[in-house]
This record gives structure tokens, C-alpha cells and sequence, in this order.
């Protein structure tokens, strides 16, 4: 999969031990809007996703991550690839580098009867998030105003993804 962007803090040293936590982000369009999850803490828009659970496939963990947190149920058959970012910082860890690298697929859900999100733990209950349609221009407008608010250090990785999406959209 290509490599959108690298966001390396550089705020650790080379030789500590590394901690990789990979995930998945689905790029949703409905009727022309994209489905983002959106908090009620800050207003950042978050693509849909999460972690990668165990042996999970991505295709498994996108399908569950986005009925977890959109009610939607996911279409196998539609998932393809779009790209990916990594992210490499200090870690929570003592001597710790925190290592994750995104993959974005652009899916198409089944939007008869969404479920109700599964109920949030953590800090997605904290940040109440929601599932939202919103336009791509709104979503980037956002989330560039909040670039500097340290709890939601996801906002410029996924901007990022946003900006990129406009490009090539524009194109297409």
C-alpha cells in the first residue's frame, strides 16, 4: 500500500525498544458526504477505525471497527485499498518508540437500518463520539482549527488523509 505521509516526532532515541500498534480508517462516502465519527469534547472528525486485534485481518477489523462505531454494517466485497500513514513518537513506556502505522480503505456500507453504535470505553466514551455525514470541505475546515489541542493528537494524520482526498477527488 503507498505511503501517504511519515509524522515522526524524533522525541526519542533510535535504540529504545518498539512498541507497533497497527490500525484501520474507512474513507465512507454517502450520497456524497463522508461518514466521520465526530467528538463532543473537541469537534475533531475521525475517520472510522481502530486497532488491530490479535490475528484480526484488516478487512476483519475495518468490519468491526465500523459497526462499532458507526452502526453501519461494512460491505466486504467493496473494501479497497487507498493508503497509509505512520506515526513514530515517544511511547508511554520508559525508553519506549510508539510505532502505528494507519491503512485507509475506501468501502461502501449498507445504508438500510444502521445498528446504534456499540457503546464506547475509554477515552472514546471521555471525547463522546458519534458518527456523523458531513462534507468533505467541513470536515478539513475543522479539524484545521484544532491542530493544536494535544489530546487529539490523531487531528493532523487524518487531516492529512482529508486534504489528499480532496486532491484526488477534485481530479476524478
Amino acid at each position: 500500500m503507498r505511503m501517504i505521509k511519515v509524522f515522526d516526532s524524533a522525541d526519542y532515541e533510535p535504540h529504545w525498544t518498539k512498541f507497533k500498534r497497527d490500525s484501520v480508517r474507512a474513507i465512507i462516502f454517502i450520497d456524497g458526504k463522508l461518514l466521520m465519527v465526530r467528538s463532543q469534547k473537541y469537534g475533531e472528525y475521525k475517520f472510522p477505525g481502530g486497532g488491530i486485534e490479535g490475528n484480526e485481518t484488516h478487512a476483519a477489523a475495518l468490519i468491526r471497527e465500523v459497526m462499532e462505531e458507526t452502526g453501519y454494517r461494512l460491505l466486504p466485497e467493496s473494501i479497497n485499498e487507498y493508503g497509509k500513514t505512520l506515526r513514530i513518537l515517544k511511547g508511554m513506556g520508559e525508553n519506549e518508540i510508539f510505532e502505528q502505522e494507519s491503512f485507509y480503505y475506501i468501502c461502501t456500507v449498507d445504508e438500510n437500518k444502521p445498528s446504534a453504535p456499540a457503546p464506547d470505553d475509554g477515552y472514546e466514551a471521555e471525547y463522546g463520539y458519534e458518527p456523523i455525514l458531513v462534507s468533505l470541505d467541513c470536515t478539513i475546515a475543522t479539524n484545521e482549527k484544532l491542530l493544536d489541542i494535544p489530546e487529539i493528537p490523531w487531528t493532523l494524520r487524518d487531516l492529512t488523509v482529508l486534504q489528499e482526498l480532496k486532491q484526488n477527488h477534485m481530479k476524478g
